[in-house]
């Protein structure tokens, strides 16, 4: 059996390493189209979603995935996009008024995005009603953002998530280091969730740390709180904002919101081949 599991994994990783490259590139290509957007925080969880979608999160099952942190969305439509879940054409049409793809996800406009997002705070909370939901029959993944873990609401969540035992609710903080306001700028701290293990099992939870961009630890992360303990599960994935590209991962703030310079978009592409 553990032969069997070996190769499952290795086979899953192989792939879910091939398919993130291809949704990095799909994804600068498709902000760099729209004139600006995020292209640091939808790439630091690109991972983390490649990774759930390859073994964890089927097509047509009962699992939601709820990208909380909503400006990250390009990189969810490029994960989504590379797996055929929604039409690689509709990524042309990005940001567009009137397109399906927007820059934060719209569940309205497609099937496979499983909640609206993009004021911070509120995916947990909608992840906690959707785990009751789907008790005994699905599980919920929250993909959060380390500066989202500020708003207050998040933790009003984790607090009731950990009284009622919702062992398929799953968060997933995208720890990239850096938010757009506040702590690296006034140089008050050098991250925006200080001690965030301690805090997250002060409420209660499974909580555990993991490298975000490994694919390997990612699959044994996942497979092990997909077991389902009694209560809600936490990982911090340590990531890096603007991952996959020199020029977004050595200038994390201006990479933020911005746009390309042709020559840059160039660079960008070539390295992500």
């Amino acid at each position: 059996m553990s032969a069997v599991i070996s190769d499952e994994r290795a086979c899953a990783v192989r792939s879910s390493t091939a398919r993130a490259r291809v949704a990095r590139r799909l994804t600068v290509e498709m902000i760099h189209r729209s004139g600006e957007g995020h292209y640091g925080g939808s790439l630091s969880p690109i991972d983390i979603l490649a990774v759930l979608y390859e073994s964890f999160v089927a097509p047509n099952g009962m699992d939601r995935v709820i990208l909380s942190k909503g400006h990250g969305a390009p990189g969810y439509y490029g994960v989504l996009a590379e797996r055929g879940m929604v039409a690689l054409e509709s990524l042309a049409d990005y940001g567009r008024v009137g397109a399906a793809l927007q820059g934060h996800p719209d569940m309205t406009t497609e099937p496979a995005i499983h909640f609206s997002t993009g004021s911070l705070g509120q995916g947990l909370s909608v992840g906690l009603g959707m785990a009751l939901a789907l008790r005994g029959r699905g599980r919920v993944w929250v993909i959060l953002g380390d500066g989202e873990c500020q708003e207050g609401q998040v933790w009003e969540a984790a607090m009731l998530a950990e009284r009622l035992r919702l062992s398929n609710l799953i968060a997933i903080v995208d720890a990239n280091k850096y938010q757009e306001w506040g702590f690296r700028h006034n140089c008050r701290a050098t991250t925006p969730l200080r001690a965030a293990i301690e805090k997250w099992r002060a409420f209660g939870w499974h909580a555990a740390e993991v490298d975000g961009h490994d694919h390997d630890q990612l699959w044994s992360a996942f497979t092990q709180v997909s077991i389902g303990e009694n209560g809600p599960a936490v990982l911090i994935a340590n990531t890096i904002k603007g991952k996959g590209a020199a020029l977004f991962e050595s200038d994390p703030d201006r990479f933020h919101c911005t746009a390309l310079t042709d020559e840059e978009y160039r660079t960008v592409l070539e390295e992500l081949r």
